[in-house]
């Protein structure tokens, strides 16, 4: 099984922090940040890394909400099993967002109204609402499960 951590970074006006992926292929996609889960790590552990690779030095506070997409049984045919969580980051209130983070070559600023195709290109059902939920203060601390 993979274990995998996707790292959502909002700037202090809630816009998303989304790096382009390295799938062969047609053009760059906006994707979310992640990284595997190593055998010695928790998922947060594992996110915490994932995040000081992009903003070195630069202050972030954690969410207090956890999204999980659980492991599926049985597995789709031609895929792996894989249980992802995401972790929610913030910026600072002060100063607009970095311009590039170390994650990709290139680093976009989504707003809200883009998160929906996320859904799609993470494999995480839901996310966007999980985005919403936290900043909008409606969803409660701790684990959320994100689609089926």
């Amino acid at each position: 099984m993979r274990r995998v951590v996707f790292v959502a970074l909002l700037s202090s006006d809630g816009r998303l922090a989304l790096g382009t992926d390295d799938l062969p292929g047609a053009g760059p996609r906006w994707v979310l940040p992640s990284g595997s889960v190593r055998a010695s790590e928790t998922y947060r552990e594992a996110a915490v890394r994932v995040l000081r690779d992009a903003v070195v030095a630069m202050p972030v506070r954690g969410g207090t909400v956890e999204g999980c997409r659980w492991a599926q049984v049985p597995v789709p045919v031609g895929r792996s099993r894989r249980e992802a969580h995401v972790f929610i980051f913030r910026l600072p209130e002060a100063g607009d967002p970095p311009e590039h983070l170390s994650w990709r070559e290139a680093t976009h600023w989504a707003g809200p109204e883009q998160w929906q195709e996320l859904c799609t290109r993470c494999d995480l059902p839901d996310v966007d609402v999980l985005l919403t939920g936290y900043l909008e203060g409606w969803i409660p601390d701790g684990r959320i499960t994100l689609g089926p």
